[in-house]
């Protein structure tokens, strides 16, 4: 309904306005309009809005001492506030709601929580202080996938790891090369106590690789497979053990020499693995007589004499050592 007017006529009574009783009506009528409009009836004004200075103030479903207000800041331009054309609630800047279907251009949030299936517990997302902004780059998959955490237990597939630090790695079966083929084999051994130790060098020393292990004393097996061979591509330096007086032969090192120049008394243990060999060399001017505690075929305890500049090597059978070879001075 438009605006009714009430007509006051063109002079002072002079009877051309409104009549009193058409007055009153238009009265009526205007603010029955107004009341419904303000959401009430046309005979009594809803006790759910009121408007004041600060705003429109609505009731809530309990007429009690707490309302909302719609409050207008102070803008610096003109502004259209537009409302979804869908029955919705609006969203609060500070309230607890669920929000559906909605695009966030460019947004900036500060915690980021992510409910687990059964919304019982949450994933936090919690961001480092960072001294300048970061880029984080996702990758383009061709199919669903799962991030890599530090703590998780995951399986990585297709990866290239550039200079890692691995502290106590586990490798499966094999380390391949870059093409993909078996570079080193791994075969697990259950309970395993004893490996092999490889170290590196600085400037002027040899990088080395050993038995390393719990057990006391720890072999070191190089096979080859089949009628293969262990090829040794450059010379064989042998550890050795100087002997400059009396006493006995170190069994551990491979390679004794004597150097003295007056007589040597040497005792000689039996051996600890079959097949293993010492070697001897004098080259001191003084005789070194070797007893040996099971030498094969002489009486035991037996004496090998390695003069000066003389040299040799035992075998040790099991049971016995083998004198297999030994040099006379000229």
């Amino acid at each position: 309904m438009a605006r009714q007017n009430i007509d006051r006529g063109t002079n002072a009574n002079d009877g051309t306005g409104d009549t009193l009783r058409v007055a009153g009506l238009k009265i009526n009528q205007n603010f029955a309009e107004v009341y419904e409009m303000l959401g009430g009836d046309s005979g009594e004004l809803s006790a759910g809005i009121t408007m004041t200075d600060q705003g429109i103030v609505f009731e809530g479903t309990n007429v009690d001492q707490h309302e909302t207000t719609l409050a207008a800041g102070n803008p610096s331009g003109d502004i259209t506030l537009s409302l979804p054309i869908v029955g919705t609630e609006l969203i609060s800047n500070t309230a607890t709601q669920t929000m559906t279907n909605k695009t966030l251009t460019t947004p900036i949030i500060t915690t980021l929580q992510i409910n687990d299936l059964s919304s019982d517990h949450k994933y936090m997302v919690v961001a480092s202080e960072l001294a300048a902004d970061r880029n984080i780059t996702l990758p383009v998959l061709g199919t669903n996938d799962t991030f890599v955490f530090a703590a998780a237990t995951q399986t990585l597939a297709a990866k290239t790891l550039t200079s890692p630090l691995i502290n106590t790695g586990k490798i499966g079966t094999s380390i391949n090369d870059a093409n993909g083929a078996e570079l080193i084999k791994v075969t697990a051994t259950a309970s395993a106590v004893n490996q092999i130790l490889v170290t590196n060098s600085a400037t002027g020393n040899s990088p080395s690789i050993s038995a390393d292990g719990d057990d006391t004393n720890v072999s070191l097996i190089l096979a080859s497979k089949g009628t293969g061979a262990v090829n040794i591509n450059n010379k064989i330096v042998h550890r050795e053990h100087f002997l400059t007086g009396d006493g006995a032969v170190n069994l551990t090192i491979p390679l004794t020499i004597f150097n003295a120049s007056s007589a040597l008394a040497i005792t000689m243990a039996d051996g600890t693995i079959t097949g293993e060999t010492k070697y001897f060399v004098n080259r001191g001017t003084g005789t070194a007589t070797v007893t040996v505690t099971s030498l094969v075929g002489t009486g035991n305890p037996s004496t090998v004499a390695f003069a000066a500049h003389e040299a040799g090597f035992m075998m040790w059978d099991g049971a016995n050592w083998h004198l297999a070879s030994k040099t006379v001075a000229s």
